[in-house]
Order: structure tokens, then C-alpha cells, then sequence
């Protein structure tokens, strides 16, 4: 008890006198000026590195919520071209606690045509009922309604994306004309299959999806390549967290009966994550560098307010004062220059990383430009999500630069002689 009382009282006085010199401040102004320039070098590095990872951390919310949700996580293709009963693959992967959803598919190239306008498309037969457990486009539809279950191609229906819609100016109710290419029992290809469907939803999901996907019933898709309809070309597996899709997909795969290729997202779509985590380890290292630069400024105002105070230390020595307190005194000074910078930076980053997508939605309606065109990238406009935890290794990473920024001058001041210093 004796010793906790002891390093309390040194631990009072060297924080007092900390205190005390700080609040006086220094006689030189271009100290002043240093230490000013110290602070702000630190708010700006907090602050900037606040809003980028916030930024960081919307998009990669968004890319989880929007565009990890309109495609599968992970594909198991068949080898051989199809599944023989793809109900059986179907619940032999929903065996693996991870997996949420299941469903077969059915894709063709083909090509979508009005008048004299063409374009390429992915046709996807899926399970009408099934898929809105491994996609969310059954639940993005923004005109019509989703796929029933036809039963003859005279209903046979399909869904296309908000782009396509635009561009070839088709809607619901009209006929969709589609050409897909048709292989002879020997697997030379023939002349590509005329069919003609009835659009009866509209979906918009955001970027290249909206363009390039329409859906339709896999049974009709099937049989018309001379499959029966519990074939399949795969099955899609959704998981509850799709950036360990690739983990888990090879997990899963084990457990299947059937020889599949495992497919997961990271081959379409990962360059888009990898952008994201590079940018925000880029952002991180050269905000740390930010302040790292900032840190020296308080080396130099420290250096030189060791040598205003020659003085005031010799005294303190002779009165007792330890070569260890001498050290905390200026160390807590060093401290308390970053401290300010620090809390400054902390508030503002806080409150523009909250309010950055209200801010730039202000900025492109006053200014007539839009940050991101929804055409392109699955968005539209710039998220943002505060993140405590990375607060927290923000502002620590912060104060372990300003301390070890503090040791080299504090060290100095604490072993020069008394007797020296007096003089």
C-alpha cells in the first residue's frame, strides 16, 4: 500500500508540473509555432484516416448487401455438363451449418433482340421458389413480379435488370426474343434456337447485374436441352458470411457425391473486395506516415523547451526531483501537444465519416456532378460507416507515436547534471 501511495504522490507531481509548464507555454515563438503545427499535422492524420476507413467500411458493407446478394457465393458446376438430380447436391450442401440457401441453375449465353438492336445477355433458369434463398433480385423487383412456375413454354416468362429495360426500352407485358445457340447429339453447334418470352418483371439491383442477367424458369430451360427436370447444370450455395466463401466452399464441396468445379465469387467479382482492402491498407500506412512526420515537430519543440527550461530542470534536480520523474515530466508534455491534434481529429473524422454520405449527396445536387455512376459500380453513392473498434486503433496508434516521438528529448532533459544546469 506504502508503494502505491509513493508512486502516486511522484506520479501527482510530475503530472502537475507537466501541467504547469505546458500551460505557460514556451518563450520562443517559433516553438509555439512548432507545437501548433504539431497538433494540427495530428488531427489531420486521425481525421483523414477516420473518413477513409469509414468510407472503406461502407463500401464493403454495401458490397456484402448489395452485389453479394444479387450473386451466388459459391457455384458447384457440373463436370460432365449437368447434375443428375440436383436435389440430392442441393441438400447434401445445406448439411454444412454454414450454408443458408440452396438452389439449381441453368445458364446460357444468348442474345437478347428488338428491331435492330442486340445484346449479349447470361440467361439463368432457377427455381422460382428456391432462389430468393441464394439471391436477392426476387426481392429487388421494382416493376412487375417475380417468376411463377409455367407450365408450357406458351407462359413461358422471364425477369430482366432495370438496364436492360432502359436500353432496348422493354417493360412488362412485352415479348422478350432471344437467341441461344443449340449443339447436335455429336456436340457440333448448330443454328441458334429462336425463343420468343413474355417479360413479367422489371428488377434493379445496381451496376453490370441490371445489364447483363435474366431469369427465367429453369424446368422449360431444361427440357428444351433435352434434360429432364431434376437435371441441372449446378447448384448455387449462399453462406452467412459471404467473404469466407472460399473457405467454405471448399468445405461444402467435400461433402457433395457429385464431381463439380467449386466456383465461388472471388472469381467474377474479388477484384472488387481485393480494391477495397488495398485501398484501405494503402490509406492506413500513409496516414500513419502523416502523423509519424507530425511526431517529429514534437521532437523539435521538445528539444528546444529542454533547453529553455536548463534552468527550472537543475533546480528540480537539486530539490530531488528523480532522473525518472524529469523524464515523465517532459514525456507528459510531448503528450499532451498530441493529445489536442488527437481529440480534435477524433471529433471531426466522427462527425464527417457519419454525415459523408449526406454531405456528398449535398455536394453533387449543388454542384451538378455524381460521384459514382450507378451504371458501372453497384452503387450510386459514396457510404460510409464508423467503425468503434478501428476508432480505438486509431487514436492508440496515435498516442504510441507521440510517446516514442517524446523519449528521445525527455531522455536528454532527465540525465543532464544539476550542477550544470545551474550555472
Amino acid at each position: 500500500m506504502s508503494v502505491f501511495k509513493s508512486w502516486f504522490k511522484r506520479y501527482t507531481l510530475t503530472t502537475k508540473l507537466a501541467t504547469r509548464y505546458y500551460s505557460t507555454g514556451v518563450e520562443s515563438t517559433y516553438v509555439r509555432f512548432i507545437n501548433r503545427a504539431s497538433r494540427i499535422g495530428f488531427a489531420i492524420g486521425v481525421a483523414a484516416l477516420i473518413i477513409g476507413l469509414s468510407l472503406m467500411n461502407g463500401f464493403e458493407r454495401e458490397l456484402k448487401n448489395t452485389l453479394l446478394s444479387a450473386i451466388p457465393h459459391v457455384e458447384y458446376e457440373a463436370v460432365d455438363g449437368h447434375l443428375s438430380d440436383w436435389s440430392k447436391t442441393a441438400t447434401q450442401a445445406l448439411q454444412h451449418e454454414k450454408v443458408v440457401g440452396a438452389a439449381p441453375y441453368f445458364k446460357l449465353n444468348a442474345m437478347v433482340q428488338k428491331g435492330q438492336q442486340m445484346e449479349a445477355v447470361l440467361l439463368k433458369g432457377v427455381d422460382a421458389i428456391l432462389e430468393p434463398e441464394v439471391s436477392i433480385v426476387p426481392k429487388s423487383i421494382r416493376e412487375g413480379d417475380w417468376l411463377s412456375t409455367p407450365s408450357s413454354d406458351i407462359n413461358a416468362e422471364v425477369v430482366i435488370g432495370s438496364g436492360l429495360s432502359e436500353k432496348l426500352s422493354i417493360g412488362v407485358g412485352d415479348k422478350l426474343e432471344l437467341l441461344i445457340p443449340s449443339y447436335s447429339e455429336t456436340g457440333k453447334l448448330k443454328a441458334p434456337s429462336y425463343l420468343v418470352y413474355q417479360v413479367v418483371g422489371v428488377y434493379h439491383v445496381g451496376g453490370q447485374v441490371d445489364q447483363g442477367q435474366v431469369f427465367t424458369s429453369i424446368s422449360p430451360l431444361v427440357e428444351k436441352q433435352g434434360l429432364s427436370i431434376t437435371q441441372a447444370q449446378g447448384v448455387a450455395v449462399s453462406f452467412e458470411d459471404p467473404f469466407a466463401a472460399r473457405t467454405l466452399g471448399s468445405e461444402v464441396g467435400q461433402l457433395l457425391n457429385d464431381y463439380v468445379y467449386v466456383l465461388d465469387w472471388f472469381r467474377t467479382h474479388g477484384h472488387v473486395y481485393n480494391d477495397i482492402v488495398l485501398v484501405r491498407d494503402i490509406m492506413y500506412l500513409v496516414m500513419v506516415l502523416v502523423m509519424a512526420v507530425a511526431s517529429f515537430n514534437i521532437v523539435s519543440s521538445l528539444a528546444m523547451s529542454v533547453q529553455e527550461k536548463y534552468g527550472d530542470i537543475g533546480i528540480l534536480k537539486t530539490m530531488g526531483l528523480s532522473v525518472a520523474q524529469v523524464r515523465q515530466v517532459f514525456v507528459m508534455m510531448g503528450l499532451l501537444t498530441a493529445v489536442q491534434g488527437i481529440a480534435w481529429g477524433t471529433f471531426f473524422g466522427i462527425v464527417l465519416g457519419l454525415n459523408l454520405s449526406g454531405i456528398m449527396h449535398f455536394a453533387e445536387t449543388l454542384f451538378n456532378f455524381k460521384a459514382l455512376d450507378g451504371d458501372v459500380y453497384f452503387i450510386d453513392y459514396l457510404p460510409s460507416e464508423v467503425n468503434v473498434g478501428q476508432v480505438v486503433i486509431i487514436v492508440t496508434t496515435a498516442l504510441v507515436i507521440a510517446y516514442l516521438a517524446s523519449l528521445y528529448p525527455a531522455r536528454k532533459a532527465s540525465r543532464m547534471n544539476p550542477v550544470e544546469l545551474i550555472q
